[in-house]
């Protein structure tokens, strides 16, 4: 369960403001309850000294004049029972009491046995103070340790304090003169409205009070107060004493002090005393009260207005903004950290807001590139295919034109086979023949540079469909040449035969030219069924070529780049045709002949056999570009499958961003 803020803040002020002020108070209270007690301790304790010194300097001022009086010898004679004196220190008795009458009560002379003989109240005064303690000590010349107890007068029952100091004549005891003093203790010793003063003797008896009704009725010794009877019995042993106890259900703080033969007791009401503490802590109590609902009206009010709203607020706010909502703003005008929390509030959802457009954006631009992207694609799969099916009909194409080529060759090599007959017989024709090797060659070095690229290809198409036409046309004109050979063969047959006309007519002289004549006629009527084998082969490699052609127009656009073989071919066509023409030149020359149709036939093999080796690689490129293609359009589908990924990226992108309102 969440704790609420405006009870955590309320608590925080309270903890803040009544707590300073308990602790406050309560050490207020305790330090004023130390003051307090050390005070009415240090009262107490003056108070207890001043009564007992007080007291203990009327007694003593009473007791020396006393003794003075002691020494008047009237009183000793009328002690003695001489009553000459009597009536003048009865005079005198009254006479110093009357001046002394606060703190003497009566004066008395006594004779030796105790018994009184005349006071200040009366010439025949008859009471005895045989049982008086401190009369025996008189009579008895000692110090008088008893002189202070306090009695109850035998006069006017009231307590009083005896002393007693011997009357003598020639250094004999004749008698006391007694001096009573009035015993009102410490009842009028007054600690404020507190405290009261008592006294007991050291029997416990209570011997003066301020309430009479306790004065020689109440032995605190005897009581079953034991606190109070341990302060009394430690002041008896040790002269002082202090400490609390309980008096008639009231808890009193007393001072305990022994003098001779009582105890002086001051004693203040705990509670009464206490009262400026008790008003203290009370009063802390009504300031933590007040300050409690202060604290909770301000705080609830403080922080309702300047820390609970505004973080409401943007609460509020935040609540909008995570679903989706960017048009909020907080409006915060507490001019401390809330407001700047506020503004960087609106700043955080301002680049929220932009970044969400930027990604809309993004998204509808990734959207519209995948679509283009997969129309693209698909019209690049669509020429890749088509490319594909061209590719394919070129190798075809390619194969079926190496089968017309093989076949070509096929007939050139038996074309080769009759032209090496004539070879045999024209030996010269060797140079050519290697020349033209040589020629081939290269033209076979440069077709090899061409083939590393489809355009190669292409040249190396075009080329070879030109060579073929060369060869056609070169065919077509050694057909012609086979033709001027028939007919120069018909022609040295018919001369031949005349000759061997001529060579019979001649008679004997004719015969070695008739046998000329003949072998004449013979080389004549081999050259031409040569020539007639050549022109029947020639058709047939026209034929063939004529084939090789139409295939390679029908790949004509995927084998163009057989262009520049074809031209060194033409070029080699060209050496061809200088054999020829040299053979045209020669024609009476047969063997001159026969060894350009050998260098020719060289010429034509070795350039169908690298038409061959360019047709095969034009297939094997074929092949590999084919396959490039598949591995092309494979590539493609993939890109299509990216783009159809990124195309569905893009729609849930554009989605999850229409969820955002800016």
């Amino acid at each position: 369960m969440k704790k609420s803020l405006k009870n955590k803040l309320s608590f925080m002020f309270f903890v803040f403001i009544t707590v300073p002020l308990i602790i406050l108070g309560t050490f207020s209270y305790i330090r004023t309850s130390s003051l307090l007690q050390n005070t009415v301790k240090n009262q107490l304790e003056s108070t207890s000294s001043q009564t007992v010194q007080s007291i203990n300097e009327k007694i003593d001022s009473v007791d020396e004049y006393i003794k003075i009086l002691s020494s008047d010898e009237r009183m000793a004679k009328i002690a003695s029972g001489d009553t000459t004196y009597n009536n003048e220190v009865y005079t005198y008795l009254q006479k110093i009491q009357k001046e002394n009458s606060s703190v003497i009560e009566s004066l008395v002379i006594t004779n030796a046995s105790a018994k009184g003989i005349i006071s200040n109240s009366s010439e025949n005064y008859n009471v005895d103070y045989s049982d008086r303690d401190y009369v025996k000590d008189a009579l008895e010349g000692s110090k008088n340790t008893n002189k202070k107890t306090v009695l109850i007068s035998k006069v006017t029952g009231k307590p009083v304090i005896g002393i007693a100091h011997p009357l003598k004549i020639d250094n004999k005891i004749v008698g006391t003169l007694i001096g009573i003093i009035p015993f009102k203790g410490v009842s009028n010793v007054k600690l404020g409205n507190f405290g009261y003063a008592y006294m007991i003797n050291k029997d416990g008896l209570i011997i003066s009070h301020p309430k009479t009704d306790k004065i020689f009725k109440e032995n605190i010794l005897n009581s079953t107060n034991n606190q109070l009877k341990s302060l009394i019995n430690e002041a008896k042993s040790s002269g002082t004493s202090e400490g609390y106890y309980s008096y008639n259900g009231s808890r009193k703080f007393g001072k305990f002090v022994s003098n001779n033969n009582w105890i002086i007791a001051v004693e203040a009401d705990y509670s009464t005393y206490m009262s400026p503490a008790a008003s203290i802590r009370n009063f802390t109590i009504i300031i933590a009260i007040l300050a409690l609902l202060i604290t909770i009206f301000l705080s609830y009010r403080f922080s309702m207005r300047d820390i609970i709203n505004p973080i409401k607020q943007l609460e509020s706010l935040m609540t909008k903004a995570g679903e989706g909502n960017l048009t909020v703003r907080a409006k915060i005008n507490t001019e401390d950290e809330l407001q700047t929390l506020g503004e960087y509030f609106n700043k955080m959802i301002e680049h929220q807001h932009n970044t969400i457009h930027n990604v809309r954006d993004a998204s509808e631009n990734l959207a519209a590139s995948s679509e283009e992207l997969a129309s693209s694609n698909e019209e690049i799969s669509s020429t890749t295919e088509q490319m594909t099916g061209t590719i394919e009909k070129v190798a075809q194409d390619a194969e079926t034109q190496n089968s017309s080529i093989v076949e070509v060759s096929e007939v050139l090599v038996q074309l080769s086979s009759l032209v090496q007959i004539s070879q045999n017989r024209a030996l010269t024709a060797k140079k050519n023949s290697k020349h033209t090797m040589d020629t081939a060659e290269e033209g076979r070095n440069k077709i090899e540079n061409t083939v590393d690229a489809i355009e190669n290809i292409r040249k190396s198409s075009t080329a070879t469909e030109t060579t073929l036409k060369v060869l056609q046309e070169l065919s077509k004109k050694v057909s012609g040449i086979i033709d001027t050979i028939n007919s120069i063969s018909s022609q040295t047959n018919l001369l031949a035969l005349n000759a061997a006309i001529e060579a019979a007519r001649a008679g004997e002289h004719g015969k070695g030219f008739t046998v000329v004549a003949e072998e004449v006629r013979k080389l004549s009527e081999e050259t031409n069924t040569g020539a007639n084998e050549i022109s029947s082969l020639v058709s047939k490699m026209v034929n063939e070529i004529t084939k090789a052609v139409k295939n390679m127009n029908s790949s004509k656009d995927a084998v163009e780049s057989g262009v520049v073989i074809a031209k060194d071919a033409d070029k080699s066509f060209v050496s061809i045709i200088d054999a020829v023409n040299q053979i045209s030149n020669n024609v009476n020359e047969i063997v001159d002949v026969t060894k350009d149709e050998v260098a020719t036939s060289d010429k034509i093999v070795n350039l169908i056999n690298t038409v061959a080796t360019i047709t095969e690689n034009t297939a094997a490129s074929s092949e590999e570009v084919a396959a490039s293609a598949e591995e092309q359009n494979s590539a493609i589908e993939n890109v299509a499958a990216s783009a159809e990924e990124s195309s569905a990226l893009a729609v849930s992108l554009n989605n999850l961003v229409e969820k955002f309102t800016i």
